[in-house]
């Protein structure tokens, strides 16, 4: 009896909770074979008919090679930077999206309502100090980054009261803000209470967050990074928590990571370094992603949420 070709191959290892859902979402739609990402195919395996990979960006740039007629790779990342100089001619790839909205909202404005309400100074206090805090409401958020994660985090803000306004690569306007802006319009920055990137990483976001935008920022404003790390000016950002122009920086993200032990981030009072955890991956969420264009994929249509090389995203 002849052993069913493989359509599909997942690179995952034993410790890749995203396996089994997305097994259950093929269901027996394709045929599948799992690949450990620390060992090489065995010799004589006939992989000429895979089309669809799922792996890690850095796992697939070293798999894709090996599979002729691939054909579509969903990422277990939303960030594809390992891969994006290195996808065969004729691949499409889906990074992935949608499925980060919850967690981020959760730890944007989890991180606005400790810093702004006290609450682990207060938690930690040793005498009795009745002065309140102002409060979040009627602050003013600017969401670099408008699409899903974006508008996300603008309306899990509205309840509170923070007005939003979006940056986007159009200036396009988008539901849930109150204003949108061109990526680099300076206009943006003026008068902010908090800045949160959300950015993907490309030449046109480098270093977005700077001198000029922190010094337009209301006095005390507050940065969240939890897009890329090229996003953010380092040496600027400490300049400007130095001479308290900003009240605090929250830091998931950075250029170097793990970030260096001595780097001044680590030591500084109003910076907190929170090790790119901000969107932990749901054990669902690669299944989440892909079901829509895995019904796509099958019936013949074009993907959605395709990797553009222009836009770098």
């Amino acid at each position: 009896m002849k052993t069913p070709k493989p359509d599909i191959v997942f690179i995952a290892g034993t410790n890749d909770a995203w396996l089994g859902p997305v097994e259950r979402l093929i269901d027996h739609r394709l045929e599948m074979m799992t690949l450990d990402p620390t060992q090489s195919i065995p010799q004589g395996l006939d992989v000429s008919s895979v089309q669809i990979m799922v792996a890690s960006p850095k796992d697939a740039k070293a798999f894709a090679p090996l599979f002729p007629n691939l054909r579509w790779i969903q990422s277990t990342w939303a960030g594809i930077d390992a891969l994006a100089q290195s996808i065969p001619v004729g691949v499409a790839v889906t990074p992935l999206k949608g499925v980060f909205g919850q967690a981020m909202s959760e730890f944007v404005l989890g991180w606005i309502l400790s810093i702004e309400r006290q609450i682990m100074q207060r938690a930690k206090a040793m005498t009795w100090d009745p002065r309140p805090e102002t409060g979040v409401r009627g602050k003013v958020m600017g969401i670099l980054g408008t699409g899903s994660i974006g508008s996300a985090i603008a309306a899990a803000a509205e309840p509170l009261g923070i007005r939003c306004r979006g940056m986007n690569s159009t200036g396009e306007s988008r539901p849930g803000f109150e204003q949108c802006f061109k990526s680099g319009d300076q206009h943006f920055f003026e008068g902010l209470d908090y800045a949160v990137s959300v950015l993907p990483k490309t030449p046109e976001t480098d270093h977005i967050l700077g001198a000029s935008a922190f010094s337009a920022m209301n006095n005390e404003g507050v940065i969240i990074n939890v897009g890329r790390g090229n996003a953010v000016d380092e040496d600027a950002l400490l300049s400007a928590l130095n001479s308290h122009l900003l009240k605090a920086a929250v830091l998931d993200v950075f250029d170097v990571e793990p970030l260096p032990e001595r780097h001044p981030f680590w030591q500084h009072p109003r910076a907190f370094v929170t090790s790119h955890t901000a969107a932990p991956t749901a054990a669902d969420s690669v299944a989440v992603a892909m079901k829509t264009n895995l019904d796509r994929y099958l019936a013949g249509d074009t993907l959605q949420g395709l990797y553009s090389e222009a836009k770098g995203y």
